[in-house]
């Protein structure tokens, strides 16, 4: 996933050349397309200059001129800009003046840029380049190709957390315990042996080498799938083998691996993913994946079913404000028909209970393959002894870690919430796996009236405020000792500030 809002906004002035391809063509090119959404969904402003629009209005062929005006009049004009006159003694030192009006609307651009008045110019003009490069501009003077690759930084790739290798298929032992039951479905050795050995695998080791979880992905997928009914080729993330060994069953690794690739899919900006299984009675893969989203939407001719996931809703979709968090997980709603909540967490339990937040330090053991159960867990459970009541099934939680990095880290959606909890086995049955806390910490903490919260863990931030940050911001007045609502405003700051990916975010 992007992380919004790193920098600051950016003024982009696109040169109307962009649309040209080839004579006579003034469509919008793919690569521009993909740079738009870039631009837009990042934050930056996208600008076309007055004499581009005036170049425009010279064009002699009216149907061309009619098109390319109705596509520039989707980006917003440049106002009041400068240009370069007998004073812009820089500027002339390797800028001429212009003798024809096409050489002026491309000096205007270049000033614009050399002036500071906008940020990058995206151009496919390979005389504008030359001019910029005279003028040491040139990193602010793009081609579509390098803006978009600019825009579109690869991110570290997603490892999960420690006791997860990210490994390739090629390291796999395919005569591996795990993989015996696949080969019992189907003809699993020739498929395994098929696949390139450079596929990537996410994988648990158990202590004696062999393998407790695998889990085996093919993003961009773009296949006609199932056949009764045949769903339509586009591109998917494909779930290929998701397989947890029957000793590592209540570790929570399944949901690890299925969050895993929720994950990838959105790394991917893919908006759907699937998997066809042979189900059977009781089974423990479909009781799981229901739980994020997966629907049955069709089946092969082979008998299995074809399950699908959306991350976020789609065409003709218009899902219940609370129903989105179930279905299009890790989408979630966060309209103002839910309340907000800053909850602080010890560091102790902050760290079990969020493995993936990207300043916490590792266990050792975690390294060598074991689990952290409710770390592992989409669904996790926390205890509090705090006095509010306030807290209803679908509110946003925003975790602060208290005591050494005094930040907002992460964000869950409450599903369930007790109040007043003083049975201890009452607790254990709610929280199962879930929780950070032990079976001792779980008896000491019912001495006093427990609340007991099931949420679901959404994102991590991209960006934890610190408690100075949120001091500033004013979603804080001092620090957080107890579970404490936040208002609307404050919540925009900590999603504005936190690099909540809009994406995800359902109003």
């Amino acid at each position: 996933m992007r992380q919004l809002f790193e920098s600051p906004p950016m003024d982009v002035l696109i040169d109307t050349n962009v649309f040209i391809q080839r004579e006579g063509d003034w469509r919008v090119p793919e690569p521009l397309q993909e740079l738009e959404n870039l631009l837009k969904t990042e934050g930056h402003t996208i600008l076309v200059h007055p004499l581009s629009k005036q170049e425009i209005r010279n064009y002699e062929n009216d149907e061309g001129r009619e098109t390319a005006e109705s596509k520039i009049a989707t980006y917003a004009e440049l106002g009041f800009p400068s240009y370069p006159n007998a004073s812009s003694t820089e500027f002339r030192k390797h800028i001429r003046e212009a003798e024809q009006f096409n050489d002026e609307v491309d000096n205007a651009l270049l000033y614009t840029v050399f002036d500071g008045r906008v940020d990058l110019l995206v151009t496919e003009d390979k005389g504008i380049h030359s001019k910029a490069e005279s003028l040491g501009i040139e990193s602010d003077v793009l081609s579509i190709e390098d803006a978009r690759r600019r825009f579109k930084e690869e991110r570290p790739a997603y490892e999960g957390p420690p006791s997860i290798k990210k490994r390739q298929v090629g390291d796999l032992d395919i005569d591996d315990p795990i993989f015996d039951s696949l080969k019992d479905d189907y003809d699993f050795r020739s498929w395994f042996e098929s696949i390139p050995d450079e596929r990537d695998a996410y994988v648990n080791w158990s202590h004696d080498d062999a393998l407790g979880a695998v889990l085996i992905l093919k993003p961009n997928e773009a296949e006609v799938i199932g056949e009764e009914p045949e769903l339509g080729k586009r591109d998917r993330l494909k779930i290929c083998t998701l397989k947890v060994a029957s000793d590592r069953r209540g570790s929570k690794i399944g949901e690890l691996l299925v969050s895993i690739a929720i994950r990838e899919a959105v790394e991917h900006e893919l908006e759907e993913i699937y998997l066809t299984h042979h189900v059977e009675p009781n089974d423990y893969l479909v009781d799981l994946i229901a739980e994020y989203g997966f629907q049955k939407a069709s089946e092969t001719t082979t008998g299995e079913s074809v399950f699908v996931k959306r991350v976020t809703p789609g065409p003709g979709d218009d899902p219940d404000p609370f129903e989105v968090h179930r279905r299009f997980y890790p989408s979630f709603y966060d309209g103002p028909s839910v309340s907000k909540f800053v909850v602080p967490i010890q560091p102790q339990f902050h760290g079990r209970l969020f493995p993936t937040y990207k300043n916490r330090q590792p266990r050792l053991s975690e390294f060598s393959g074991d689990l952290l159960s409710e770390g592992n867990a989409i669904k996790k459970a926390y205890l509090s002894h705090a006095n509010t009541r306030q807290i209803e099934a679908n509110d946003v939680l925003l975790f602060y870690r208290t005591h050494d990095h005094k930040e907002l880290t992460s964000i869950g959606v409450c599903e369930q919430v007790k109040y007043g909890v003083t049975d201890a086995s009452e607790v254990r049955e709610l929280v199962g796996e879930r929780s950070v806390f032990t079976n001792h910490e779980i008896d000491e903490q019912v001495e006093s009236p427990t609340t007991v919260i099931l949420f679901k863990w959404h994102f991590d931030l991209a960006n934890p405020l610190h408690y100075q940050v949120l001091l500033n911001g004013d979603v804080l007045s001092g620090p957080p000792q107890t579970i404490q609502e936040i208002d609307e405003p404050s919540y925009q700051y900590v999603r504005e500030n936190g690099g909540v990916d809009g994406r995800f975010t359902v109003h």
